[in-house]
């Protein structure tokens, strides 16, 4: 029984959709990306400029190749912490290819030193790259990264091993285990046991039903959509309501009744911008939370009233009631009781209708 659940966890751990967006919202809502994107920088700007006083006082082998491969690795991870200094947080390529680069540099680092007891030694600087996989990024690209380290290490050590036969050996494989313990054994580990962690708590956020943001999650959601909202958008708030869903479950049973909020819930969330906050309030009623400017307000609700309209088995239609407000001070619950207002407006009137107040006070 056991077994099986850890083989369940282990293939959902390995099958798991890139989270590397979510990752990065989490921190940004928490004004955390601004300084870990200077932290790493700061460590590719330090190792520039120790490869710069590398290049012209060698701290091992020396020769016209040693130095040139040190004044590559200078330019290389200077330009790799300008990269991260000046640039924009990169995307999830950018990223897994910035993770590469960065392999590749510290091995060569390593071997750059020409002696394998040097080089064995600075391999763990490796293990810089392996924790910012095990937080942003997911298995695949992990093994990709203990790939490469493996390689390195066993490299290394039979470098190690056929330099010194008396003694090599030995301290090869003694160096090599340890190197290996940590990369391939104890940050998987870590990586595996975030994964659990971060599932849980985008699960806490997270309706099971139709998989939208539930109401303990919009806080943590809206705090994304402010900080990434235009100068000129307008706070908008739509609050929808599916039109007699009790006389769906009466009629069809609560089966479909389920299967109706999931598909009202997909038919929502694209209807609106990729941007938008979309919740599922309660029961069957949903709220769409954007910024955006205010003349585009009411044609996302009617784009989603007929959305929703469309044939179905059963159809349904929903009532919409949107309420806006350009104010920056006002809280957003405020919105939310305006748009609640003009739903039962809707409602009132025979519902498959959106209601609009202009502003919310």
């Amino acid at each position: 029984m056991v077994d099986g659940t850890v083989r369940t966890l282990l293939r959902q751990w390995w099958n798991q959709r890139d989270d590397y967006q979510w990752r990065i919202d989490f921190l940004r809502t928490r004004g955390l990306l601004p300084v870990l994107r200077y932290i790493i920088a700061g460590i590719g700007g330090s190792l520039g400029v120790l490869s710069v006083y590398n290049a012209f006082v060698p701290p091992g082998a020396d020769g016209v190749l040693i130095r040139t491969g040190w004044a590559i690795l200078a330019v290389g991870s200077l330009g790799w912490a300008a990269r991260w200094a000046l640039g924009s947080w990169p995307t999830v390529r950018e990223s897994a290819a910035l993770v590469v680069f960065v392999d590749v540099m510290m091995t060569v680092s390593a071997l750059l030193f020409g002696d394998p007891t040097l080089a064995m030694s600075g391999i763990p600087i490796l293990l810089c790259a392996g924790g910012y996989v095990v937080f942003f990024h997911g298995p695949r690209l992990h093994l990709v990264h203990i790939a490469w380290c493996t390689a390195s290490v066993v490299g290394i050590a039979i470098w190690l091993a056929v330099s010194d036969p008396v003694f090599g050996p030995q301290l090869a494989v003694s160096r090599a285990i340890i190197a290996l313990a940590v990369t391939v054994c104890v940050l998987p580990a870590l990586q595996f046991g975030f994964w659990l962690l971060q599932d849980s708590s985008m699960q806490s956020l997270t309706d099971p039903l139709t998989e939208l943001t539930n109401r303990r999650g919009l806080a943590v959601s809206v705090k994304r959509l402010n900080t990434d909202a235009r100068a000129d958008a307008t706070l908008c708030a739509l609050l929808i309501d599916v039109d007699r869903f009790k006389s769906v479950n009466d009629t069809f049973g609560h089966a479909v009744g389920d299967d109706v909020l999931i598909r009202t819930a997909r038919r929502i969330r694209a209807s609106v911008p990729e941007d938008a906050v979309v919740v599922r309030w309660g029961g069957e009623e949903f709220l769409v939370v954007d910024r955006i400017p205010g003349n585009q307000a009411e044609t996302v609700a009617e784009r989603i009233r007929a959305a929703v309209a469309e044939p179905a088995e059963p159809t349904v239609t929903v009532s919409i009631g949107l309420a806006t407000c350009e104010r920056a001070d006002i809280d957003l619950i405020d919105v939310i009781s305006a748009a609640d207002a003009a739903m039962y407006e809707a409602k009132a009137d025979g519902g498959n209708k959106v209601v609009i107040t202009a502003d919310a006070a």
